[in-house]
């Protein structure tokens, strides 16, 4: 069975659907993975096929413009007039990328599943719109998701409400209406001449949900996440599977630096620190933050760069600066994580049965950091726009010097471990398939 496994994001937002992809390959089948370009090594490093997608958009969040703007805008002083001039110029830019390069973005999709496709896996925003080109094979299509706000539900309102928010039961359902379609009126143009011309589709009602096949079918979802970390909805449908986490598992690949492991035996288990693929304004004043909050702390620290959110140019004896580190390899030998809250850290961290410090950039991190909190893993998630050298200290000693984060962390971890999340949705995956078909 061909399966396409379409993915869009970070590294950390791609890493769970490669795992994915290897999963199937183990168990027999041809996987492609649809990625942005840049991660093309990333990919067939582990035996995948590989399918470009444009990657400008997320080179353009990486711009430094962007960086302040995105960092300001999450709470960072300065003068309002200013901001507003900034954020206005960085709306015009993705615009004008949006117009350029989503219809370039569309034919990806198609070119990926060519004409011999059985399955097609993919993602729940308006980049992929990978179901059109399900509907134009014939084929059954499944939405991979990360988080629990996509499946209407009295008890997850939609990524449309904000993370934390408390809404009675039928107004958390109701708010997934307006989130049905994920793409906007602008995308929906582009959309409906691409399924037109490219795919040789006619218009037809709902085309634009997803939730729904062609024929009225409900499309089954896989959830990519633990039902020990996010209880499942008792309303949930039996289209609905809770796999468990799809960990991609590096360490048997990765020969680790020597300064690493020479670091790592060195003394005392370290901290491990890094802020992922988000960048704030100033690298270096970040690094000096972090740098500080150690000694302070009193504790060593392996510091991992990223995606360059992190600038520490002179680490001493105690900091040991790398640019990353598989997280399979690197947690199980660290005393603690502290990280920016994105969902594949913390998920990682757990396994491991670490501690955590969450450092939250937006409020997709925030959600995921107070749930970890929730369960006692970690303390009280610190906003990156509220970050200090004196609560990052106490945050720090706190994790190090109480044992129930340990103990929790460790607890929950073992649950997780118990789980072989890629490997059930494969499972799950040749279920549908045995029931529906490959080709309508």
């Amino acid at each position: 069975m061909k399966v396409i496994v379409y993915a869009y994001g970070s590294r950390g937002d791609v890493q769970p659907y490669l795992a994915l992809a290897t999963a199937l390959n183990a168990a027999g089948h041809h996987a492609v993975l649809s990625a942005p370009r840049m991660y093309e090594s990333f990919v067939t490093g582990h035996g995948v096929e590989f399918a470009p997608r444009n990657d400008e958009y997320l080179r353009l969040l990486d711009d430094p413009e962007v960086r302040d703007v995105q960092q300001r805008a999450n709470g960072r002083k300065g003068n309002p007039k200013d901001l507003q001039d900034k954020i206005d110029a960085v709306r015009a830019r993705k615009n004008e990328l949006v117009t350029r390069v989503y219809p370039i973005m569309l034919d990806d999709l198609a070119t990926a599943a060519g004409s011999d496709a059985d399955l097609i896996v993919h993602q729940y925003s308006g980049i992929d719109q990978a179901h059109h080109v399900a509907e134009k094979l014939g084929i059954p299509s499944v939405l991979a998701v990360q988080h629990p706000n996509f499946v209407p539900s009295r008890h997850y309102p939609s990524v449309a409400v904000k993370p934390g928010a408390k809404l009675p039961g039928f107004l958390n359902r109701l708010s997934h209406v307006p989130t049905r379609d994920a793409v906007d009126k602008k995308g929906k143009l582009f959309v409906d001449d691409w399924r037109t011309n490219r795919l040789g589709l006619p218009a037809r009602k709902g085309q634009h949900n997803r939730l729904r096949r062609a024929d009225g079918a409900v499309v089954p979802f896989l959830h990519a996440f633990s039902r020990h970390f996010v209880a499942p909805a008792p309303d949930w449908p039996s289209t609905v599977h809770t796999t468990g986490f799809w960990f991609l598992r590096d360490e048997s690949a990765w020969t680790p630096p020597a300064a690493l492991e020479a670091f790592l035996s060195a003394g005392d288990r370290p901290v491990a620190i890094g802020f992922g693929s988000l960048v704030g304004p100033d690298p270096a004043a970040t690094g000096a933050l972090v740098t500080q909050a150690v000694r302070s702390a009193g504790v060593r620290a392996v510091v991992v760069t990223g995606w360059g959110g992190i600038e520490i140019t002179d680490p001493g004896d105690d900091l040991l600066v790398i640019e990353q580190a598989p997280y399979d390899w690197l947690f199980p030998r660290v005393a603690a994580s502290v990280h920016a809250g994105g969902i594949g850290t913390i998920s990682a961290a757990l396994s491991a049965g670490l501690p955590q410090v969450a450092c939250p950039f937006h409020d997709e991190q925030l959600m995921w950091s107070q749930l970890a909190h929730r369960h006692g893993a970690a303390p009280a998630p610190l906003r990156q726009r509220d970050l200090t050298v004196e609560n990052l200290t106490a945050a720090i000693r706190q994790v190090r010097d109480t044992p129930g984060y340990r103990d929790a962390a460790s607890a929950l971890g073992a649950r997780i471990r118990s789980e072989s999340g890629a490997r059930e949705a494969v499972r799950v995956l040749d279920g549908i398939v045995a029931k529906t078909g490959t080709r309508s």
